[in-house]
C-alpha cells in the first residue's frame, strides 16, 4: 500500500523542479541572447547576460514550490513542468516584442520543456553528468562573446608617433545627444521646454538651424562624425558593422598630435568591436552593464514590466565616470579630447527617472511601459492597427520628450565639470545629435529605416569664445560630417586629407559650408528579415527597410533615391515639411537638376553607387570643367580643405 508523499517531500521536489526548469528555460533564453550578441558583433557583457539566467532561475524556484501540489497527482512529474511551461508562455506573451509572432514567444518555453524531459530521463542514469552539464553549458554560452572578442582582434592598438600638443591648446569636448532630433528641441522652436541647457549653450556660441546627419543610426552616424566621410566611403554601416582602419579617426588624429583622448558612453556601438574607439587612449565602457539593451531580453522586459526597471540607460554612470576622472586630472596635464555619448532619448522610452518620465504626462507608469514596449516591437516588425497607433502615439511623444529633457540635464552636468574647473572658456565644445527619431510621423516609431527628416535632422551647436561670437546663428542647411573639419579648424590644426565635408566655421563670415548634405542608409539584415516585402515601420516611400537609400539636400529641396528600382522621390521641405507629397513627376526640371548635382558630388567624392558591392573601393574621378564650375557655384570647392 503506497502512502501519499509528505508536504516536505512535495516541497523539496517542487523546489528542485522549479530550479531545473529555471536553468533549462534560462539557458534557452541565454542561448538566444548570446546568438544575438554574436550575430550583431556586440561587445561582451558578461554580468548583464549572467544576471539574465540567474534572475530567470530565481523566478522559477518559488513557482516550482507553488505548483508542488501537482506532483501528488497522477502523472504529477509531467504536470508540474507543464504548468511551469504554461506560465512561462503566458509571461512571454505578456512582454512579447511582437505578439503576432507566436513562434517567437512560445518556442523558448517548449524547447526548455523538451530539454527538461531529456535531462530528467538522463539524470536517473547519469546524475553527476547532467548536473555538471547544467553548470557547464550556461558557462560556455557566457564565454562565447568574450571568445569572439579575443579571436576577432578588436583590441585597440596604441597610438603611434604622439607629439606634444602646441602650448596653450584647448580641450575639446564632443557631446552626442544620441537619438535627439532637432524638431523636439526647444531651441528649434519646439513648444515644450525640453532643452534649457542646450538652448543656453547655443546662445553662447553658434547654432546651426538646419543640420543633417549622414546616417540614421549610431554606427554609421558616429563613423561619419569620427572620419569626416559619408557611410558609403567609411563603410561602417548596416551591411559591414565595423569601421576599419583605412581612414584616420578624429581621436586618432588628435592623439597623434598630443591630446589625451577619452571616451565615455553607455552606447555599445561606441566600442572596440565596431572600430569606433580607435584612437582613444581610454574608454569607460559604461555600456557593459547592458542598461541600454534591456528591451532585447525576455527576463529584463519582464522585470521592467513588473516595476523593477532601470531608471536610465547608463547616463548617470557616464557622468559619474567623467566626474571621477576630472577630480584626479592634473592641472598641468596635456589638453584632452573627450567624447561623451548619452543614450537617454533612445528606446526603451520609459526607462527614465520618474521626474523626466512624467515631465510631460500624468499617465500611469504601467500605461507608459505598455506603449514603450509596443513601439519597441514596431521597430522590429510588429504591424500596428489604427487603434493601437492612436493609443501609443501621444505617450511615446511624451516619453521621448522626457528623454530629450533628461539628456539635456546630463549635458549640463558635463559642461559644468569644465565650468567648475575654470577652463570652459578655453574649451571647444560641440553638442549635437547623431541621428533623429520618428515618434509617429508617417506611422513610424524609432530609427534606422526612416530617411524622413525627423530621422536625420539634428541639433548642432559649437561654443568657443575665442573664435565663435556668442549668439551666432547659421541658417543654411549643413551636414554634420563637417564637424571633424570644424574642430580641426578651431584648433588651428590641419585636418587629414580627403575630408568629404569641410569646416563649418567660415559660415560665420557668410561663406557656403557644410555641403554636400547627403544621408545614406544600407540594408539592415535583421530588419529586412523581420519585415515582409511591402511592409515597413509606418507608411511612406522612405521607410522601406529593404534596399539602400541615399538622400541629397539643396536648400529646401530634397532628393531621395533607392537601390531596388524605387524612386527617385523629390520633396520641397519649404511647402511640405512633412514630406507627404512627392514632386518627382510634377517638377521634372527640379528633379533633373538635383539628380545632376548629386551625380557630380558622387563622382567628385568617389561615393559608391547604391548597386555597387560594399567591398569595392571607389576612388574619386576626375571631374569635367563643367562639373567643377557647378561645384564651385554650389560652394563646395571653395570650402575644400
Amino acid at each position: 500500500m503506497s502512502t501519499a508523499p509528505s508536504w516536505l517531500d512535495l516541497s523539496r521536489r517542487g523546489l528542485l523542479g522549479g530550479l531545473a526548469f529555471g536553468i533549462a528555460v534560462g539557458t534557452v533564453h541565454l542561448a538566444v541572447g548570446v546568438a544575438l550578441i554574436l550575430t550583431l558583433n556586440m561587445p561582451p557583457m558578461p554580468w548583464f547576460t549572467a544576471k539574465s539566467i540567474l534572475v530567470e532561475t530565481l523566478l522559477a524556484v518559488p513557482l516550482g514550490l507553488l505548483f508542488a501540489p501537482l506532483l501528488a497527482a497522477p502523472r504529477g512529474a509531467w504536470l508540474h513542468p507543464i504548468a511551469l511551461t504554461a506560465v512561462w508562455i503566458a509571461l512571454e506573451r505578456w512582454v512579447a516584442i511582437d505578439p503576432t509572432k507566436v513562434e517567437v514567444w512560445v518556442a523558448p518555453s517548449l524547447v526548455a520543456l523538451l530539454i527538461l524531459g531529456a535531462a530528467t530521463w538522463a539524470f536517473r542514469r547519469w546524475p553527476r553528468a547532467v548536473a555538471a552539464l547544467a553548470l557547464v553549458v550556461p558557462s560556455l554560452l557566457l564565454t562565447l562573446p568574450s571568445v569572439q572578442y579575443r579571436l576577432g582582434g578588436y583590441a585597440v592598438e596604441p597610438v603611434a608617433n604622439q607629439a606634444a600638443a602646441p602650448a596653450g591648446s584647448p580641450d575639446v569636448l564632443f557631446i552626442v545627444m544620441d537619438t535627439v532630433r532637432a524638431q523636439s528641441v526647444s531651441a528649434y522652436g519646439y513648444e515644450r521646454e525640453t532643452s534649457p541647457v542646450f538652448d543656453a549653450f547655443a546662445k553662447e556660441g553658434v547654432l546651426f538651424r538646419d543640420a543633417n546627419a549622414a546616417a540614421t543610426w549610431s554606427l554609421p552616424a558616429h563613423a561619419s562624425l569620427f572620419t569626416g566621410h559619408f557611410p558609403s566611403s567609411h563603410r561602417a554601416h548596416d551591411e559591414t558593422r565595423y569601421l576599419d582602419d583605412r581612414l584616420p579617426t578624429l581621436a586618432q588624429t588628435l592623439a597623434e598630435r598630443g591630446w589625451e583622448t577619452r571616451c565615455f558612453t553607455a552606447n555599445t556601438y561606441i566600442s572596440e568591436t565596431f572600430g569606433l574607439t580607435r584612437g582613444f587612449g581610454w574608454t569607460d565602457n559604461a555600456w557593459i552593464t547592458g542598461a541600454g539593451g534591456r528591451g532585447f531580453s525576455f527576463i529584463y522586459r519582464l522585470v521592467d514590466t513588473l516595476g523593477f526597471e532601470a531608471y536610465d540607460k547608463g547616463g548617470a554612470q557616464v557622468v559619474e565616470n567623467l566626474r571621477r576622472w576630472m577630480a584626479t586630472r592634473p592641472a598641468d596635464g596635456p589638453p584632452a579630447f573627450v567624447f561623451v555619448n548619452f543614450l537617454e532619448a533612445h528606446f526603451p522610452f520609459n526607462q527614465l527617472p520618474d521626474e523626466h518620465l512624467h515631465a510631460f504626462t500624468d499617465a500611469p507608469a504601467s500605461t507608459l511601459s505598455r506603449a514603450s514596449q509596443t513601439a519597441f516591437g514596431v521597430q522590429f516588425g510588429r504591424q500596428l492597427t489604427p487603434d493601437e497607433y492612436d493609443e501609443i502615439r501621444q505617450p511615446i511623444v511624451d516619453m521621448y520628450d522626457g528623454g530629450v529633457r533628461y539628456t539635456d540635464e546630463l549635458v549640463g552636468k558635463v559642461i559644468d565639470l569644465w565650468r567648475e574647473r575654470g577652463t570652459l572658456d578655453h574649451t571647444i565644445v560641440v553638442v549635437l545629435g547623431d541621428h533623429g527619431e520618428m515618434v509617429g510621423e508617417h506611422g513610424a516609431f524609432g530609427h534606422v529605416s526612416s530617411m524622413y527628416q525627423p530621422g536625420v535632422e539634428v541639433p548642432l551647436a559649437f561654443r568657443y569664445p575665442p573664435k565663435i561670437p556668442a549668439g551666432s546663428v547659421v541658417e543654411p542647411t549643413v551636414s554634420t560630417v563637417g564637424v571633424f573639419g570644424t574642430l580641426m579648424d578651431l584648433l588651428g590644426q590641419s585636418p587629414p586629407p580627403g575630408l568629404q565635408v569641410a569646416s563649418l566655421l567660415p559660415a560665420l563670415q557668410g561663406a557656403t559650408v557644410g555641403i554636400p548634405v547627403i544621408a545614406e542608409r544600407y540594408e539592415e539584415k535583421m530588419l529586412s528579415e523581420r519585415f515582409a516585402p511591402g511592409t515597413a515601420n509606418g507608411t511612406g516611400p522612405l521607410l522601406q527597410p529593404h534596399g539602400r537609400y541615399r538622400s541629397y539636400r539643396n536648400g529646401a529641396w530634397k532628393l531621395a533615391v533607392w537601390s531596388l528600382d524605387g524612386g527617385p522621390w523629390l520633396f520641397d521641405l519649404a511647402s511640405d515639411p512633412n514630406e507627404d507629397h512627392d514632386l518627382a513627376a510634377s517638377r521634372p526640371d527640379e528633379l533633373a537638376r538635383m539628380k545632376t548635382e548629386l551625380a557630380t558630388y558622387e563622382k567628385a567624392l568617389g561615393l559608391q553607387a547604391l548597386t555597387e558591392a560594399v567591398s569595392a573601393v571607389t576612388p574619386p574621378e576626375q571631374i569635367s570643367d563643367a562639373e567643377r564650375a557647378q561645384l564651385e557655384a554650389l560652394g563646395y570647392l571653395e570650402g575644400e580643405n
